[in-house]
């Protein structure tokens, strides 16, 4: 039993609420200080990753919405825009990522954070946004691959919401990280047990993924190995 209505609902509902942490997380120092002409970004590629990353999460706001009002014409249009943008998305974001490095061995965010991007975050992604695409004419399958494309960027958002607004510590902010990342996977599979009393098999390989990446990518960040290339053996 599949109801596509109710889950474009669901995945409509939910980007809202990614699109509103992402403007929170980014707000004191990327928005806030670029209104008030003070920002200096660390790289060129800082303003480009920051609209593509935006145009996503508005994307998995738009592309729901458009199934819900029954305008699949406009979904596939947009489909094609948001393809460009997943692709520019995930240059800007390496290219940013590489170039802020080498840094500081005390950088948190470049180090730790910059290796879970790019071990973690980014090949989920593209994981997804893969799979999305092949299952496109199931739309059921293909909502659940997408909100996990949506998603594959929590984590970045929630280590800036856990430092600005929770002033936390970096060995506290660390494990709440992949704690907060695993509850929007689990949201998945929570909303199609409450609404279908079973989980769709989709929702499970996301999941699964979840957990193969964050395997993967844990000894990689944590290793002398990354550490060394991250700050440049100093």
């Amino acid at each position: 039993m599949v109801n596509i209505t109710a889950d474009a609902r669901f995945m409509r509902n939910t980007g809202i609420v990614l699109l509103l942490l992402a403007v929170l997380a980014f707000a004191p120092r990327y928005f806030v200080p670029l209104v008030s002409g003070s920002y200096a970004p660390p790289s060129p590629w800082m303003h480009p990753h920051a609209i593509f990353a935006l145009m996503w999460t508005a994307i998995f706001v738009v592309q729901p919405w458009l199934i819900v009002s029954g305008n699949v014409h406009w979904h596939k249009r947009v489909g094609y825009l948001a393809l460009l943008v997943a692709i520019g998305n995930v240059i800007s974001g390496v290219a940013l990522q590489l170039d802020v490095l080498p840094t500081s061995a005390d950088d948190f965010s470049n180090v730790v954070g910059g290796g879970f991007r790019l071990f973690h975050s980014t090949p989920a992604f593209v994981l997804f946004l893969c799979l999305a695409i092949g299952m496109r004419r199931r739309t059921d399958w293909h909502l659940r691959f997408m909100y996990q494309t949506a998603i594959a960027a929590i984590a970045t958002i929630l280590g800036r919401i856990y430092l600005f607004y929770g002033h936390l510590p970096e060995n506290i902010i660390s494990p709440l990280i992949p704690i907060g990342n695993l509850a929007f996977v689990l949201l998945l599979p929570v909303y199609d047990f409450l609404k279908y009393r079973r989980v769709h098999p989709a929702s499970w390989i996301g999941l699964a993924a979840f957990v193969v990446f964050q395997a993967i990518a844990s000894p990689i960040v944590f290793s002398d190995f990354w550490i060394n290339i991250a700050t440049g053996g100093g």
